[in-house]
Formats: structure tokens, sequence, C-alpha cells
């Protein structure tokens, strides 16, 4: 009975996203930034291979120092080393994407039902608070996650062709790269929806709970993201454990947010 009504529930979830026009467009906008980025870096590189710039400007003379110490790109030419470095962490502004559309959704994911008077009839259903608050994870990572890995796969195809254009080399991604798309971008969209959804059940309106998210839970997110990004991008082993780190940080997450649901006080916080 209560997969039942997790199921159901979870139908529900999908619809209302579908409908939301909060959370639609950061999907677009991300979306076509994501297969943009990688044309735009190929057009740009000879500028990025440019001595007199490189001599002149702090931040291409780091990208060249970072080429350089870099033993997995030993052995190509100049302009392959800088694309293969630009395209493989490209896969962290994917990281960002997942982040972003998860927590975004779960910000709303409560704090909406409320505004809208649903949550009432809601939990007075025999639905878990597990399963309550299980659903609205998954329907706040799952979309996310597609829209994700399929901006990673225009992204990822958009690199290919911009390499064989600009080097003549078809540069495919690393296996840091997708290993971080398929274990740690999930982990870490989890952990950032699981946090927005504690903001959701606290506040009782929609611009204060998206507010707090975007300034307190995305950035903190992100950070995470910048810290575990490159060092994964460029090594699967690192990517794997990472990535279960972040699960095993999320699950006890999630547990303790079930321990902490307090029906009662969601109901009388916003009548």
């Amino acid at each position: 009975m209560n997969r039942e009504i997790l199921f159901l529930f979870l139908r529900k979830e999908l619809r209302d996203l579908r409908g939301n026009r909060q959370v639609w467009p950061a999907y677009l906008i991300l979306s076509v930034v994501a297969a943009g980025l990688p044309v735009l870096m190929m057009a740009l590189l000879p500028v990025l291979l440019d001595p007199a710039r490189s001599g002149n400007d702090p931040a291409l003379a780091l990208l060249h120092d970072t080429v350089a110490a870099d033993p997995s790109l030993v052995g190509a030419t100049p302009a392959e080393r800088v694309a293969r470095l630009l395209l493989r962490d490209l896969g962290i502004f994917y990281l960002f994407i997942a982040v972003i559309l998860a927590s975004t959704s779960a910000a709303l994911a409560l704090v909406r039902e409320k505004e809208q008077r649903t949550l009432e009839p809601i939990l007075a259903t025999p639905i878990r608070d597990r399963d309550l608050l299980l659903a609205k994870l998954l329907a706040s990572l799952g979309p996310a996650m597609l829209a994700t890995w399929a901006a990673a796969l225009a992204g990822t195809v958009a690199g290919m062709l911009g390499s064989w254009w600009r080097i003549g080399v078809v540069i495919l991604p690393t296996g840091g790269n997708l290993l971080g798309l398929l274990f740690l971008a999930p982990a870490l969209a989890a952990l950032a929806a699981l946090l927005a959804l504690r903001v959701s059940a606290r506040f009782t309106d929609v611009p204060s709970a998206t507010q707090f998210t975007g300034l307190v839970v995305v950035p903190t997110a992100l950070v995470m993201v910048a810290i575990v990004g490159r060092p994964a991008m460029a090594d699967p082993l690192v990517t794997l454990t990472s990535a279960a780190v972040v699960a095993a940080i999320a699950a006890w997450f999630f547990f303790r947010s079930v321990r902490r649901f307090r029906r009662e006080e969601i109901l009388t916080r916003w009548r």
C-alpha cells in the first residue's frame, strides 16, 4: 500500500514540476549554456595560446602552468593539451547544473504546497514521512539529472565537433567526466536537494525559501563542487571515492531529516 501511495504521489510531484514556471527557465538557460560553452572555448583557443597575451594575463599564465603540470596531457601539441584540459574541466559545469536544478526544485517542494493550501490534505494521507520526503527528493532529482545528462550529451558532441574543427582532433570525454556524470553529479544533487527540502519545510512563503536557498544552500553546494570537481574530472578513482562519500553524507542527512520531520509543526506554522 505504501508503495502505491508513493508512486501516485511521485506522479503528482512530477506533474506539478512540469507546470512550475519558476523552475523551467533555469532548465532551459543552463542547457543552452552547456551546449554553447565547448564551442566558445574552441573558438577562443587561438587567443588562449597567444604567448603575448599569456605573458600579460595572470589567468592565462595560470592556465598554461596547469597544463604544463598535468602528466595526463604529456605528449600532445600545445593546442591539444589546452583543449583537452578545457573540455575535461567543463565536466565541473555539469555538476553545477545538477546541483542548481535539483536545489531550485526542492526549495519549492513543501513551501509551495503551504501557499497553495494543499499540504494539509497530503499530510492527512497514510503516506509515511520517509515516503513523502523520498517522493519530494526524487521529483526534484530525477528531472534535474535528466536535464544535466542531456546538457552533457549536447556539450560533449559540441566539444568533439569543436575540437575537430579547431585542432583536427576529436576529444572524447575522460573516464572522470563519465563517472562524474553517472555517480558524482547525482550524489551532489541529492545532497543539495535535501538541504533545500529542509529550507522548504521551515519557511512559510516561496520568496523567502528561494532567496535563502539561492544565498546559502546553492553557494554551499557549489563550493563543495569546486573542491572535488577538478580532482574528480582528472582521476576516475577520485570520482568514485568522492561520489561514495557525498552519497553517504546525503543518506545520513535524509534519514536525519525523516527523524526531524514534524507534521504537526509544519501545519501549525503556516496557518
